[in-house]
């Protein structure tokens, strides 16, 4: 079991892109943490979380077979942290698909099956864990092209980009998210989107111009750790633009 003092943190898809350099950051910078590095694939997870242990201080990180596609998989993890810690205080939902195969049907069906349906899944299975938390913190990856009010803003720089399964599964996760905010909110949970800006990963192929993916998770990490305590409650955070329009 975890200990009072310490902070259990799960981050899903988090063996590469933004929710690694989360790990990344949050155990270089944060102490008596359990970092739990959500991954698919256990090879991949344990080579992740292999890469980051040399710079923990006095933070563990530890790898998580979690596909959120599989309710198997998610139920499974569930147990598992429960088991071996009775408790979450944060989970970080960052895993996320661009694309899928096929045509604009198996598109849809497919990245919202990931985006929307699989963080639903997930959330609804580690709520009762992060009810055992003194301060459980809730929180949504989400995109700037997911803001319906960026999307009618002509000054937006993505304004008429054509991203119809992406954009609008973000749009999508933003709502899930606003709904878990007031109804958990009341009972002490703090539940926030945020957006990293554009940054380069393999989601999006590592694109030219793009950012640096550890500038794209500082936002997300201070959500996290919460260290005064004084966090909000049912924000949409942009880490490049404050916040920004639901």
């Amino acid at each position: 079991m975890a200990s009072p003092s310490q902070t259990v943190v799960l981050i899903t898809g988090a063996n590469q892109g933004l929710g690694y350099e989360a790990v990344k950051k949050l155990a270089a910078e944060q102490t008596d943490y359990v970092i739990l590095l959500g991954c698919r694939n256990p090879e991949s997870g344990h080579k992740a979380a292999g890469s980051i242990a040399s710079l923990a201080k006095g933070t563990s990180v530890v790898p998580l077979v979690i596909d959120i596609d599989s309710d198997e998989s998610i139920t499974r993890a569930a147990q598992r942290v429960d088991e071996s810690y009775g408790r979450l205080d944060v989970l970080f939902n960052n895993a996320a698909i661009i694309t899928a195969g096929g045509g604009l049907r198996e598109q849809m069906r497919g990245v919202f099956e990931t985006n929307l349906i699989g963080t639903a899944v997930t959330t609804e299975a580690f709520i009762p864990l992060l009810k055992k938390s003194r301060a459980p913190r809730l929180l949504f990856m989400s995109s700037g092209i997911g803001s319906i009010g960026n999307m009618l803003d002509p000054s937006f720089p993505f304004y008429g980009s054509d991203s119809k399964p992406y954009s609008t599964s973000k749009a999508a996760l933003n709502m899930l998210a606003a709904m878990y905010s007031v109804q958990y909110g009341k009972q002490g949970f703090k539940v926030n989107v945020v957006c990293p800006g554009f940054r380069a990963t393999n989601i999006n192929g590592y694109a030219d111009g793009a950012g640096k993916p550890e500038d794209g998770i500082i936002a997300a990490c201070d959500l996290i750790v919460d260290a005064d305590g004084k966090s909000p409650n049912g924000t949409f955070v942009a880490q490049d633009h404050g916040f920004w329009p639901w």
